[in-house]
């Protein structure tokens, strides 16, 4: 029989339990708040907790995927980012910072093939030959090799030596790369001139096939001195790709989950965009899925891709690639696919 010590903490516990809980929906119920505020809409906190209870999905996936308006089958078909997690934890895909493709200097060295653009490691390289790489380009990329999200990253401008050294010294044996700076595809200068575009594309490999899960196009939504990344999280937009035609199929919308019907820097509209060298980009998506699924760990991954003039670029591989890009703006779930998928190595 318990005793009177051990009655007490439990009933301790109990009101700690029923406190976190009441905190806890108390912030649901304050995002929820600001979404109906924002969208335009009536959500009650009670619909949300049945969606999270089924699917594990957070408030910003809730109104990402539009379960709102969605049943419970519906709610099923969507990869959420706990579930997804489980699911790159049941097919061993290991994401560490050091390792491919989670690093982009190994990346880059493993995959020179695929990238259409020089680069150099200042850590590996003389600094020389890092100052004569800088001259020669004029303008380079510099990124973080381990950091994503578009973190970091900046251009650079040559303008004499000595800064380029001063560079030099300030990047090497902190993991960075420096690449030279893409030209994009013509088509695209349509959409956003200044800023390249780039494309995901989910792939999951096993030992038979490449398949190709979703598709969508990345865009800056601004167009200034300085800006040099279309990323979501630096305030990019997310278009909805047909995987099939490599058209635009849906407005293009934000992290505050706001729609686009035309590119807000040329007013370019969004749906029925086609995308130039479709085949081809997924011809090269499929080769270099399939190269990397030689290296351990390499099932699951979202590829992003630019197109020049000269044909698709790779940009990077992503392990744990987010949910947002590939199934917001109306785009299907790919869950249950993956899931199927996960049990063929």
């Amino acid at each position: 029989m318990p005793s009177t010590r051990e009655k007490l903490h439990a009933s301790l516990r109990k009101l700690r339990d029923v406190y976190r809980a009441g905190v806890k929906r108390g912030r649901y119920k304050a995002e929820i708040a600001e979404y109906n505020a924002r969208l335009g809409l009536r959500v009650d906190v009670r619909d949300f907790e049945k969606a999270r209870k089924q699917t594990d999905c957070d408030v910003e996936e809730y109104f990402g995927f539009e379960f709102y308006k969605k049943d419970e089958a519906g709610r099923d078909a969507y990869l959420t980012r706990v579930r997804r997690t489980k699911l790159i934890r049941k097919m061993g895909d290991v994401d560490e910072g050091i390792t491919i493709p989670g690093n982009k200097v190994l990346f880059n060295t493993l995959f020179a093939e695929y990238l259409r653009r020089a680069w150099i490691s200042p850590t590996a390289a003389t600094e020389e030959a890092f100052v004569d790489f800088v001259r020669r380009l004029g303008t380079v990329m510099v990124k973080p090799a381990e950091l994503r999200c578009g973190m970091g990253i900046h251009k650079y401008r040559y303008e004499s030596d000595e800064g380029a050294r001063e560079l030099y010294r300030q990047l090497r044996g902190e993991g960075y790369v420096v690449e030279e700076v893409l030209r994009q595809h013509p088509a695209l200068d349509a959409l956003n001139p200044d800023v390249l575009s780039t494309l995901r594309v989910a792939t999951y490999t096993d030992a038979d096939e490449v398949h190709i899960l979703a598709t969508a196009l990345r865009t800056a939504s601004v167009s200034r001195e300085g800006h040099c990344v279309d990323n979501m999280k630096a305030g990019g937009l997310g278009c909805p790709v047909d995987a099939e035609s490599g058209k635009i199929w849906a407005p293009a919308f934000n992290v505050r989950l706001e729609r686009f019907d035309v590119h807000p820097v040329t007013g370019t509209a969004f749906v029925g965009f086609q995308l130039p060298m479709w085949d081809e980009v997924l011809s090269t998506v499929r080769s270099i899925a399939r190269k990397a699924y030689l290296l351990p760990q390499c099932h699951y991954l979202g590829w992003d891709v630019a197109l020049t003039p000269d044909g698709p670029a790779v940009i990077e591989g992503n392990w744990q690639q987010g949910c947002d890009i590939i199934e917001y703006g109306g785009q299907r779930g790919i869950y249950h696919e993956l899931l199927r998928l996960s049990d063929k190595r």
